[in-house]
């Protein structure tokens, strides 16, 4: 089968591989599309640590089942799925709870697609129990977004309020957008957005957001807390993994509020642990999702979709790095999310 093979930094191969053969409790996947992922990016760029390479990327993914392993029932071959990439041990205090995306061998394991073989090929093997049932209604499209999707529904699971009110989310990429798609179908009363380039903020606006403020805004809290009602937001978001915008999240989120990190951060952050403690704020690190999670993404993208735009291009396997990799590494402004159909 052809996949994209990851050896290093800068270094993807287009490859002639063996198909997968499956272990008892697998099922192998024929790949339909996948998504590309800023974090499959990132170890493009700068390395997969703690996952050696070589191994095949992508997390983001559809597929039908092609086969199914000894011991397999609850699959059968011609079912169109979607994977979640969640490898979990199944037997520690976190997975017995139900909290699988604290495994304690999450770094061990990884994700499929991040340490283990993914979904940049054209067939995937898997264990039975990542693949959910993927909806006659849910295009392929869109199927590749419910991975980020349930990214931001896990984050707003753990802000653990009753009824939404106000939200922030700061930073508008694919997570950021996503995460207000998944705010407004939540129920959320008002959602303020902060983030650059005029598609992404029209896309912004799009989803739910009743205003999109720029991130260099000279009176970015001020006008922040205006637009929710003289207080901060509810709930905030930090979707975009850098300090400036962890420390807008917090600064724009109200007392008592509730600022949730989505974004990866790969540098220690000076913070106002004096406003946080007088102010009663709560930071939450969100890691992954839950299968519950996976399951709302699933049916929100299914209710509510996404506008045609959100996918800036849809390139084949063979192209992943040239038309991929490349250009989201030197131009990533220019993309919501690049799919790539196998």
């Amino acid at each position: 089968m052809r996949a994209a093979v990851f050896h290093g930094p800068g270094d993807v191969r287009l490859t002639d591989v063996p198909t997968p053969k499956l272990r008892e409790g697998d099922v192998l996947v024929r790949v339909t599309a996948a998504g590309i992922c800023g974090s499959d990016v990132n170890r493009y760029r700068y390395g997969s640590q703690p996952w050696p390479p070589p191994f095949i990327m992508g997390h983001e993914f559809c597929g039908e089942i092609a086969d199914v392993g000894a011991g397999v029932s609850e699959w059968k071959v011609g079912e169109q799925v979607v994977v979640q990439p969640t490898l979990s041990c199944g037997a520690c205090f976190y997975c017995r709870s139900g909290h699988e995306n604290l495994c304690v061998e999450f770094v061990r394991r990884g994700l499929t697609g991040s340490g283990t073989d993914g979904g940049f090929a054209e067939y995937v093997r898997v264990p039975a129990y990542q693949p959910h049932a993927c909806p006659a209604e849910l295009t392929p499209e869109i199927a590749t977004l419910v991975e980020p999707t349930a990214v931001s529904v896990h984050g707003l699971r753990l802000a653990d309020v009753d009824t939404l009110d106000t939200v922030l989310v700061v930073g508008i990429g694919n997570i950021g957008l996503l995460a207000i798609l998944a705010a407004h179908a939540g129920g959320a009363r008002r959602i303020v957005a902060v983030g650059k380039y005029p598609l992404r903020q029209e896309l912004a606006r799009r989803y739910g957001a009743a205003v999109v403020l720029g991130p260099d805004d000279p009176r970015l809290r001020e006008r922040i807390v205006e637009e929710t009602d003289g207080l901060g937001a509810e709930v905030a978001l930090e979707a975009a993994g850098t300090p400036s915008s962890l420390r807008t999240a917090i600064a724009g989120a109200r007392k008592g509020g509730r600022i949730v990190v989505l974004g990866v951060i790969r540098e220690e952050v000076p913070l106002d642990y004096r406003g946080i403690l007088m102010n009663e704020k709560h930071i939450l690190g969100s890691i992954i999702y839950q299968r519950r999670d996976f399951a709302d993404a699933i049916e929100i993208l299914t209710r509510w979709g996404v506008d045609p735009r959100h996918i800036t291009v849809t390139i084949p396997l063979d192209d992943i790095v040239t038309r991929g990799f490349v250009p989201l590494t030197e131009r990533p402004a220019d993309f919501v999310k690049v799919r790539v159909a196998t």
